[in-house]
């Protein structure tokens, strides 16, 4: 029962929507292109009394307009019917993904380098890990004195210490 009143909603919303949509840009274009408004009594009168009298549609701009208000319900009822089909999400959230639309289109044409603006260089030939092992390598301190740490030598340190250390312990 409730998924049938949530259905009903949503068409009471969708079809307010639409039809409001509809006719508030019908009802501009009709005014625009042949200064005839569509909810005023005076703009239906001036058509009835042409086709009283005999009038014969016979320019382009009245078979346009002839068509145009014959197409009126059935583009209504189309329009009705596209736009059920689409998600009460997608209609609610439309300024959204059209804003998130721009964004994309907006930096989907930046160029393709990178560039670090913190550290002050761009990636381009080389790899982003031999540029990150240069930059390390850079600040690491550097050694002024090698030390020349032979196994041998380590070894008899270790074996004079630990001789040194027995004695002190003997005596």
């Amino acid at each position: 029962m409730l998924k049938k009143i949530g259905r009903f909603i949503r068409f009471c919303f969708i079809f307010v929507a639409w039809t409001g949509i509809y006719m508030s840009v019908i009802s501009l274009l009709f005014a625009k292109a042949w200064n005839f408004y569509l909810f005023k009594k005076k703009s239906w009168q001036i058509i009835l009394n042409f086709w009283n009298q005999g009038g014969v549609i016979n320019s382009t701009q009245e078979i346009l307009f002839f068509i145009c208000l014959l197409l009126i319900i059935p583009l209504w009822f189309l329009g009705l019917r596209k736009a059920l089909k689409i998600s009460i999400a997608k209609i609610i959230f439309f300024p959204i993904f059209l804003y998130n639309a721009y964004q994309e289109k907006k930096y989907s044409q930046a160029p393709k380098s990178i560039i670090l603006k913190n550290m002050g260089m761009t990636l381009g030939k080389k790899s982003a890990k031999q540029n990150l092992e240069e930059m390390i390598a850079s600040r690491m301190p550097k050694e002024t004195d090698k030390k020349d740490l032979n196994s041998n030598k380590i070894r008899s340190s270790l074996e004079k210490k630990s001789l040194d250390f027995h004695k002190k312990n003997t005596e």
